[in-house]
């Protein structure tokens, strides 16, 4: 087995790559590890490909200093924290002209690489994701060395969980994303119970319900209502699915406390009744109680 080969021919840069960078492994993939690296370059510098020749992903993630990207004829400031997707054929154009620059790089190919990425539905231009998540490149390095068939489909999760990272988390390092998570930790403690809504959740966390709906939104995606009313969907589903209880008893541990709204909230989840749910789910049908 060939070595995989290493990039390092210039000052402070380290990359890895697969030996034969046009050749996919011989294994079904979505995506593809081709190679990655941490580079650091003095000012001034510029690193340019012409649009074209690099027919790949290649996701930059910066780590210290500041450098600038160009993107359809406009430059992007890309410091610590900050991440830049450059996709397949296009312009490889990357300056540092005032002060030294630190990133990382990861790069992919495959026959769905291009379409994996732009299902994430990043910016074209760079956006603040977080702190680089060192730990995740390290185990790209390693599996790119391994390369056996268990080490390639690994990588495609480790590239997933990278872009996971790129997209943020909603934590504790904020305000915000504390916010975010007791609400969220709030609700799954008291979703079952039908008097709680987002306006008493927020009056307990001392925000107001606009102030939580615009933290929610940014960090989850969705209203905070929308989230509570899933977790109750969800929990009824399981119910139903799991357990023989009637469905009056499930409306309630749910958190509704009008049963015909249940009804009509499952079977605008779901496209059936409570019941048809439990008999088209159930591990044995027909044995639920209505």
């Amino acid at each position: 087995m060939k070595d995989a080969s290493i990039l390092h021919d210039r000052d402070g840069c380290h990359g890895l790559a697969r030996p034969v960078p046009e050749e996919l492994p011989s294994i079904g993939l979505p995506i593809c590890l081709r190679g990655l690296g941490l580079f650091f370059f003095r000012a001034p510098h510029r690193e340019y490909v012409p649009a074209g020749k690099k027919n790949f992903v290649q996701l930059f993630w910066g780590v210290a200093g500041r450098g600038c990207v160009v993107s359809d004829g406009l430059e992007y400031e890309l410091g610590p924290g900050d991440v830049f997707l450059r996709m397949p054929m296009e312009e490889h154009d990357l300056r540092n002209l005032r002060e030294d620059w630190t990133y990382r790089w990861v790069a992919f190919d495959g026959p769905l690489a291009d379409d994996f990425v732009r299902m994430y539905g990043f910016p074209r231009s760079t956006f603040r994701a977080e702190a680089c998540p060192h730990d995740l490149f390290l185990s790209l390095e390693i599996l790119l060395r391994r390369r056996s068939p268990f080490a390639w489909r690994e990588a495609v999760g480790v590239i997933a969980g990278i872009l996971a990272r790129a997209g943020g988390r909603s934590d504790d390092s904020t305000r915000e994303g504390r916010l975010v998570n007791q609400f969220i930790a709030l609700c799954q403690e008291h979703f079952s119970d039908w008097k709680i809504n987002v306006n008493l959740l927020a009056d307990s966390m001392g925000i107001s319900r606009f102030a939580l709906t615009r933290l929610f939104r940014e960090k989850m995606l969705m209203p905070p209502g929308k989230y509570l009313m899933q977790l109750r969907i969800q929990h009824a589903l399981s119910l139903l699915q799991n357990t023989e209880k009637q469905v009056s008893e499930i409306a309630r541990l749910s958190g509704f406390a009008d049963f015909s709204h249940f009804c009509r909230v499952i079977r605008v989840a779901t496209g059936l009744t409570p019941v048809q749910y439990r008999n088209h789910e159930s591990p044995h049908p027909g044995t639920g109680r209505t």
